[in-house]
């Protein structure tokens, strides 16, 4: 793509929060020029989201760090702009979007925008409704943030931002809480967006299939945090796939010439039951959300928990891990009711990560984390060092141990908090979106951990917006829709029942895709 000056200018610019450590970004040399479409892509805790802090001038402002090279906005040097310019003109949606919210409900957030922007009141709500409905939430105006979906989150974090009117956008995993549908339909619409605006877009993305045909650039960074590759993305994946997958990297599917592994749905039947839930409501703040829910999930069983954003996934997942309790119904684990479980014993024998990993860390650094659930567990001393050694390497955390968990990159917090649940050996194992943020290699990694705990007799439940996953590893898939099941059974029966996948907003997976369009062709 053509184009004139660059919006931004780093010429061997680096940033390293302690002056003794390895800096997060290194050495990076590079242009990015407004009405363009970028990605920028890197291995989980390569300092992409560090970058693109010090684009929109929060790094060093907001933190202790260091820098040297230089980082030019519009030919000025980034930190000769007055505070506020830049925070206006460049907007970003954060990987976790709680963290920029200031207010309760939606629209006391969007309000609290256009008051910094000094908008006169009486034009608040007309703008309001209009960035509502371009991010698809008009019905949630008057809703609490935080009882709003991690996908519905996302949306508010980005109709504040597109309330700025900025002149570059910077997204940070956009679409991971997204389902399948939303997660497609939100990219065309921020490209819609950005064509009309014409404002410059920087994305950070794992999954890159449904960004990459409106790309204009392609940026990768290293482990290191250095420039491994800075080209169009047809010259990127076709030229230099090696190296970018040997980095780590996710490729777009097409590229790939690797085969998931298949799981056998023969070795996966049972009759005995692990979990059964029977009439199952569940209200919060007088409006319901899960509605005479009943089912039963196998022991051995591999089993996924899909749907659209806000069709109570997360929540029927906190219920059957007794984190909250429904209004009626009954859930039995083990034959025995969860209401009868003490909760020492009931997590001995089941394991839960959430959705935000932040929500489980207690401790002050990566190892007090994985070594506190060891040590309850009653393991000696000895035992304790080997097993949270084998899992910090594992999870490729073992550099890190010592850093607090909430100084992690995304990716690193979420790899630590799947890596804190699995040094027992539960029966039954509840996982939030567990591979939300991940890198290529990682996801591999953690599927195949987990695999072998499958394997070797664990029951297995998440919930997640990959159907490539769950097309993979899964015998069995629980589809969801306005809080009641639709559907129970297999994937591959699953793909055959295309009224069903439209209406509950997933896709099938990338396989069966390819296979559609080569029959077309």
């Amino acid at each position: 793509m053509e184009n004139h000056q660059p919006i931004f200018e780093l010429d061997s610019f680096s940033f390293s929060f302690d002056k003794h450590d390895e800096p997060s970004v290194n050495n990076v040399s590079c242009k990015l020029y407004a009405e363009e479409v970028t990605l920028l892509l890197g291995a989980s805790g390569s300092g992409k989201s560090t970058l693109t802090l010090c684009l929109n001038g929060l790094y060093p402002e907001a933190v202790e760090g260091f820098t040297s090279g230089d980082l030019l906005y519009k030919g000025r040097n980034i930190s000769s702009y007055p505070k506020g310019v830049i925070n206006q003109e460049i907007g970003i949606v954060f990987q976790d979007p709680e963290s920029q919210f200031c207010m309760v409900r939606v629209e006391d957030e969007l309000a609290f925008v256009l008051e910094n922007l000094s908008i006169p009141r009486c034009q608040m709500k007309q703008r309001i409704e209009h960035v509502l409905d371009i991010v698809g939430l008009s019905q949630y105006m008057k809703h609490n943030i935080h009882h709003l979906s991690g996908g519905q989150k996302q949306k508010v974090a980005l109709a504040s931002i597109l309330l700025m009117d900025p002149q570059y956008l910077i997204l940070d995993e956009p679409t991971a809480n997204l389902d399948p549908i939303s997660s497609l339909e939100f990219i065309e619409t921020i490209i819609k967006i950005q064509k009309q605006q014409r404002f410059g877009l920087l994305v950070i993305e794992h999954e890159i299939d449904d960004w990459e045909p409106y790309a204009h650039r392609l940026v990768a960074l290293n482990k290191k945090g250095e420039i491994l590759l800075d080209s169009t993305p047809k010259e990127g994946f076709q030229n230099h796939l090696h190296k970018l997958t040997k980095n780590r990297i996710r490729v777009p599917k097409r590229y790939e010439n690797r085969k998931m592994p298949s799981r056998p749905s023969s070795e996966k039947e049972s009759t005995e039951v692990i979990v059964n839930l029977k009439d199952i409501q569940f209200n919060y703040k007088n409006k319901q959300i899960l509605n005479e829910l009943s089912f039963s999930i196998k022991k051995g069983d591999f089993c996924a928990i899909v749907g659209e954003n806000g069709a109570g996934k997360s929540t029927l997942l906190q219920l059957i891990a007794k984190l909250i309790k429904p209004v009626s119904g009954s859930i039995d684990f083990l034959n025995t009711p969860l209401s009868n479980w003490h909760e020492n014993e009931l997590y001995k024998n089941m394991g839960y990560v959430f959705q935000n990993p932040e929500h489980q860390f207690i401790n002050q650094t990566v190892y007090d984390e994985v070594c506190f659930g060891i040590k309850l567990s009653g393991y000696s001393t000895e035992e304790t060092e080997r097993m949270v050694h084998h899992l910090l390497t594992d999870f490729d955390l073992l550099s890190d141990k010592w850093k607090n968990p909430f100084s992690l990159s995304g990716g690193q917090k979420r790899r630590l908090s799947v890596a804190t649940m699995l040094h027992s050996k539960p029966d039954l194992l509840l996982f939030d979106e567990p591979t939300f943020g991940q890198d290529a290699y990682t996801t591999s990694q953690f599927m195949r951990k987990v695999m072998h705990l499958n394997d070797k007799g664990a029951t297995i439940v998440f919930v997640t917006h990959d159907m490539d996953l769950v097309d993979s590893y899964c015998n069995n898939v629980l589809v969801m829709q306005q809080g009641k099941i639709v559907y129970d059974g297999t994937p591959k029966a699953l793909w055959r029942k295309t009224d069903l996948l439209e209406r509950a907003r997933l896709r099938i997976p990338y396989r069966l895709r390819l296979i559609n369009e080569e029959m077309t062709i």
